[in-house]
C-alpha cells in the first residue's frame, strides 16, 4: 500500500463504488513500490493529461476511476483533462454494438459514460478515427475486409502525430473488431473462395445490433432452416438464441426494425452449436445455457453420447459450476424448433448448394479425438510475460485431434464463432518509419503488445506513458465485471507511473512483471512530458475539412433522435437505432 501521507500528497481519495471491492485497495502496489516515502512524489508533477482511444468499457471505466480517484477539487485532479476519441459518432463500443439484444441490464455499465458527461475534465470525440497505418488517406482511408467494405468514410481522420504532442499519457481500449480467420477452411469468410451464407459471428452480431459498418451484410433468413454455428462460447449462444427465439419477443428490445423485420422472415428451424473438444469444454456460462432452455417451442435432446458424457464428469471433477453445468445440458425437452449441442468436430470444408453453387449446403466436418497433453517439465528459465500465458499450454487442458474420419451435415447458414483480434493502427511493428512512432502490436496474437496494461516493445521494454486495456490489451476474453476490474487495476497503475515514481529502469520486463520495476527504453517514448494545451488543433478545425467531430452535446443530441424516433413508432421500444453514420450526423446538420 502506498502510505498515507502520499495518498494525501496526491490528493487521492478512496472512493464508494456500486460494486462492494472491499478487498480492492486504491492502487495494486507492485514490491519496488512498497517503500515509498512523501519524498519519492514530486511537490509540482506535471497535470496528467490522457487520450484514451475508443469508448467502450474499458475506456470509460478507465475515465471514471481516474476522474473519481482524483476529485477536481483535489491538488493534482484540478488540472486532470481525459480526452476520449472513437471512430463511431457513438460511445459504448461493445455494449451498444455488440452485448445482445435480449440482455438489457448488461447495458447498465452505459451509466458509467453518461456520469462522465457531467464532469468537465472530461471530453468525447466521436466520429474521430485515429490510426497511422498506410491505408489511411482520404482514397483508401482504411483496410476494408471481405465481409465489409466499410472504411469510416465519415469520419475525421487523424494521425497519431496529430494528437500526442497534446498528452502526457495515452489509453488503447479500442477492443477487438475483426475476426479470427478460419482461412485454411475452403469456403470460409475468410477464405480465398468465400461461399455466400457464411459469416463471422462478429458480422451477424454486428448486423442485428445496427452497427454502420455492417448494415448492408446480405442476411436473408428465408431461404435458411438449418443452422451451423462454430465454436460453443456465450457469443455463439447469443447468436443461436437470437436465430431461435420467437421475434414477438425482441420487439420491445433495441433491435431496428429493419432487422426485426428479415427474423420475421426467418424459416430456422434447427440451430447446431459445434465444437471441437467435448462438453467439459464449453466456454458458455450456465446462465446462457439455461436461456436456451427456457425460449418458447425450442427443443433440446440432451448429450445422447453418455460416454462422452461420463468423461467430461471425470474431467471437471470437484468443480462445482462445470459440474452444475454438465448436468444441465444432459436435460432434454420437447419443441417445434430444434437447438442442438455438437462435439468432436473441426470443420473441414464448408460445401455448396446444389441449388446455388455459390451458396453454403453443408458443412464436412472432421471428427476429433480428446488427448491429454503430456506435463510440462519445469524449467528455471523464466516464465512468459502475463500478457501471454493465454498461449502457453498446460497439463491441465485437453486438446482435439482429428481422427481422419469426416462427416457431413446440411448447413444453409454458417456462422463462426471462434473469436476476435484487435486490428493494428500503425501496422505491426513498433519502429520508427518517417519520423513517427508505430503502436507495437503482437500480430500472431491480434492485441497490442503489452505486460500488465503497459504496452512493451518487442524485446519486452515498456513505453513510457502508452497503456492498454481490455480486449485490445488481453483479447477477447472476460465479461463487463472482468473488464470492469481490469480497468480499475490499470488506472491505478497509471496513476502510479505518474505521480509516485515514474519507471526509468532500460532493462526488459520478464513474467515477473507485477513484482518487478517498470522498464522503458533510455529513448524518448513518443507521449510528451509537457503537453501543449487544449484540443488537437485538426480536432478543433474539424468543420474546415468537412468533417463533424462529435463532442458530448452533439452525442446527446443523436441520443434523443434515437429516443424520440421510438417515442413516434409508438412500439414500445426505448429506441430506434440509426444504422448509418449518415443519419446520426444529419441530426447535427
Amino acid at each position: 500500500m502506498i502510505p498515507r501521507p502520499v495518498i494525501r500528497r496526491l490528493g487521492l481519495h478512496k472512493h464508494p463504488t456500486s460494486y462492494n471491492q472491499p478487498s480492492l485497495s486504491l492502487f495494486p502496489v507492485p514490491h519496488h513500490h512498497r517503500h515509498l516515502s512523501s519524498s519519492s512524489v514530486s511537490r509540482s508533477p506535471t497535470p496528467l493529461k490522457l487520450a484514451i482511444i475508443g469508448a467502450g468499457p474499458s475506456g470509460f471505466y478507465t475515465a471514471s476511476r481516474i476522474l473519481s480517484t482524483l476529485p477536481a477539487d483535489s491538488p493534482n485532479g484540478r488540472d486532470v483533462e481525459v480526452h476520449m476519441y472513437e471512430r463511431l459518432p457513438t460511445p459504448y463500443g461493445l455494449v451498444r454494438y455488440g452485448v445482445a439484444p435480449d440482455h438489457p441490464e448488461v447495458k447498465n455499465c452505459q451509466h458509467k459514460f453518461d456520469e462522465l458527461s457531467h464532469d468537465p475534465r472530461f471530453k468525447y470525440f466521436g466520429n474521430v478515427l485515429i490510426s497511422s497505418q498506410r491505408s489511411s488517406s482520404p482514397l483508401s482511408p482504411s483496410p476494408s475486409t471481405s465481409l465489409s467494405p466499410y472504411t469510416y468514410p465519415h469520419a475525421l481522420r487523424l494521425r497519431f502525430d496529430e494528437i500526442l504532442p497534446y498528452y502526457t499519457t495515452l489509453v488503447l481500449t479500442y477492443g477487438a473488431s475483426l475476426s479470427n480467420p478460419l482461412s485454411s477452411v475452403s469456403g470460409s469468410s475468410s477464405s480465398s473462395d468465400p461461399l455466400n451464407g457464411v459469416f463471422p459471428a462478429l458480422g451477424l452480431v454486428s448486423w442485428y445490433n445496427s452497427h454502420p459498418a455492417f448494415v448492408d451484410l446480405p442476411i436473408d433468413l428465408s431461404r435458411v432452416e438449418e443452422v451451423s454455428v462454430i465454436g460453443q462460447g456465450n457469443v455463439a449462444l447469443d447468436v443461436a438464441r437470437i436465430l431461435l427465439k420467437p421475434v414477438d419477443s425482441l420487439r420491445n428490445t433495441d433491435l431496428s426494425e429493419e432487422v426485426l423485420d428479415t427474423l420475421s422472415k426467418s424459416r430456422v428451424k434447427r440451430v447446431r452449436v459445434v465444437g471441437r473438444r467435448g462438453p467439459g469444454q464449453v466456454a458458455f456460462t450456465t446462465k446462457e445455457f439455461r436461456e436456451m432452455l427456457s425460449i418458447p417451442g425450442v427443443g433440446y435432446d440432451g448429450i445422447k453420447d453418455k460416454g462422452l458424457l461420463a468423461s467430461a464428469k471425470e474431467t471437471v471433477g470437484n468443480e462445482r459450476m462445470r459440474k452444475r453445468l454438465l448436468t444441465l445440458m444432459d436435460t432434454s425437452r420437447e419443441g417445434e424448433k430444434t437447438f442442438v449441442l455438437d462435439f468432436l468436430k473441426s470443420p473441414r470444408t464448408f460445401l455448396s448448394s446444389s441449388e446455388d453453387g455459390r451458396r453454403v449446403g453443408e458443412v464436412e466436418w472432421n471428427l476429433n479425438q480428446l488427448l491429454s497433453p503430456p506435463p510440462i517439465a519445469e524449467t528455471s528459465g523464466p516464465s512468459p510475460p502475463q500478457s501471454q500465458t493465454a498461449s502457453v499450454p498446460t497439463s491441465g487442458g485437453v486438446i482435439a485431434r482429428p481422427t481422419g474420419e469426416t462427416v457431413t451435415d446440411k448447413a444453409d447458414l454458417v456462422v463462426e464463432s471462434v473469436g476476435y483480434r484487435s486490428e493494428p493502427l500503425t501496422g505491426e511493428e513498433s519502429v520508427v518509419e518517417g519520423g513517427r512512432w508505430r503502436l507495437p502490436f503482437d500480430g500472431e496474437r491480434g492485441r497490442v503488445r503489452n505486460v500488465s496494461g503497459r504496452v512493451v516493445d518487442e524485446d519486452g521494454v515498456a513505453v513510457p506513458g502508452v497503456y492498454a486495456a481490455g480486449w485490445a490489451a488481453r483479447g477477447p476474453v472476460g465479461v463487463i465485471a472482468s473488464t470492469m476490474h481490469d480497468a480499475y487495476t490499470l488506472s491505478s497503475l497509471i496513476l502510479d507511473d505518474h505521480f509516485v515514481s515514474p519507471p526509468c529502469s532500460s532493462s526488459p520486463m520478464n513474467g515477473e512483471a507485477s513484482s518487478t520495476p517498470a522498464s522503458i527504453s533510455l529513448t524518448p517514448g513518443p507521449m510528451n512530458a509537457n503537453p501543449q494545451p487544449g484540443v488537437p488543433d485538426a480536432v478543433v478545425n474539424a468543420r474546415g475539412q468537412g468533417k463533424i467531430a462529435v463532442d458530448l452535446e452533439a452525442w446527446h443530441r443523436i441520443d434523443d433522435a434515437e429516443k424520440e424516433r421510438a417515442k413516434r413508432d409508438g412500439k414500445g421500444k426505448e429506441r430506434e437505432k440509426f444504422r448509418r453514420v449518415e443519419e446520426m450526423l444529419s441530426v447535427l446538420q
